[in-house]
């Protein structure tokens, strides 16, 4: 079968020949310098590929007729399911006499109405592969702490109660006198305060008294 008769599926929805098609491989390449010594394939980024075709597709089927047999709407009706495809956003495979690609996206279809081919059309169509990463599990050490529901070991909190005690209150709120207030000042600064504070506090009263009157 020649090159220009390959049928081609894209995620079941069968084409009568592949016209042609181009495969790109892409790469991201530092432009600045590379040290000396250093892993130059560490730098260079692989970019996912993209494959572009061009399709034929008939309502006389040349490579399909044993099973689709000629019809009036089998461009109609492929073309409409191709569109469903692409709005549905999901990775498709395409298969051709070549290989089987996978995980292709597709990113652009070319739909052109042409008077004169009539009852076939040429549909250019470009895919880009989607890399997939698959997820694992790792099993956590008993010596990390673990939460949930389960009800399993969520670590230690700190439970350190400080010791240091509470600010006192204001002298001058509660204790008269107190080596806080401004007459224990006044006393001490005078002379009057010695072995007795209370015997002092007289004294200091008649000294504030003597200046306000």
């Amino acid at each position: 079968m020649s090159e220009a008769k390959q049928p081609v599926s894209i995620n079941g929805i069968e084409f009568d020949a592949l016209i042609g098609s181009t495969e790109m491989l892409e790469s991201d390449v530092p432009s600045y310098p590379v040290e000396s010594g250093f892993s130059v394939s560490d730098g260079i980024i692989i970019k996912p590929r993209t494959l572009e075709m061009t399709l034929f597709l008939t309502n006389t089927p040349v490579t399909h007729l044993d099973r689709h047999g000629a019809s009036l709407t089998r461009v109609q009706d492929t073309v409409r399911a191709l569109k469903e495809l692409y709005f549905k956003r999901e990775l498709v495979t395409v298969t051709t006499r070549r290989g089987v690609n996978r995980n292709m996206a597709i990113a652009s279809i070319e739909l052109s109405n042409n008077l004169e081919n009539g009852t076939s059309r040429e549909i250019p169509i470009s895919f880009r592969e989607v890399r997939v990463a698959e997820s694992g599990t790792a099993t956590i050490p008993d010596s990390y702490g673990r939460g949930g529901q389960t009800g399993a070991n969520a670590g230690t909190a700190n439970t350190t109660i400080s010791k240091t005690p509470a600010p006192a209150a204001s002298a001058a709120a509660g204790e008269g006198g107190s080596k806080g207030s401004a007459a224990y000042y006044l006393g001490s600064s005078s002379g009057l305060l010695g072995g007795n504070d209370n015997s002092a506090r007289g004294g200091i009263g008649g000294i504030v008294g003597g200046v306000f009157s």
